[in-house]
């Protein structure tokens, strides 16, 4: 499936979810193509790049900023729900912010699928950070 294809079911997916496609877009170039949702307290950032032919889907959110001192705790725990399972995402570090990402191939994509994979990423994130953050301080991401 080449961008313009994915774009196009990306942004089913985002109708169905009740989100107009082009009020959320936050970049768009040859090569890629990027809308922020937001779904309870996670902001999704839901982006399709193209690369050397192929397109892939990949969502991120933001969960929590943490605080350095506590960074060696919240690491060990976030590998350990890693491990134990979220669904078809991680949690991952990005600068000072702990994140849930998901990442697939554009092949064979469909509108339930992103959505789905939206819903998901957004749960996992909104249901997370204030555990975390009770846990390990710092802050939640979508606190400003």
């Amino acid at each position: 499936m080449d961008l313009t294809q994915a774009k196009t079911v990306v942004e089913d997916a985002l109708g169905k979810l009740g989100v107009a496609p082009e009020s959320v877009l936050a970049r768009a170039s040859s090569d890629q193509v990027a809308w922020a949702v937001k779904r309870g307290s996670a902001q999704v950032l839901v982006a399709l790049q193209s690369r050397d032919g192929a397109t892939a889907l990949r969502l991120v959110a933001p969960v929590v900023v943490f605080d350095p001192a506590r960074k060696d705790a919240l690491f060990a725990r976030v590998l350990e729900l890693n491990a134990d399972g979220l669904a078809g995402c991680a949690f991952g570090v990005l600068q000072d912010r702990v994140v849930v990402v998901t990442q697939r191939r554009a092949t064979g994509l469909t509108a339930d699928e992103v959505s789905h994979l939206v819903t998901t990423v957004a749960a996992v994130a909104d249901t997370w950070d204030d555990k975390l953050v009770a846990e390990f301080g710092g802050k939640r991401a979508s606190d400003k």
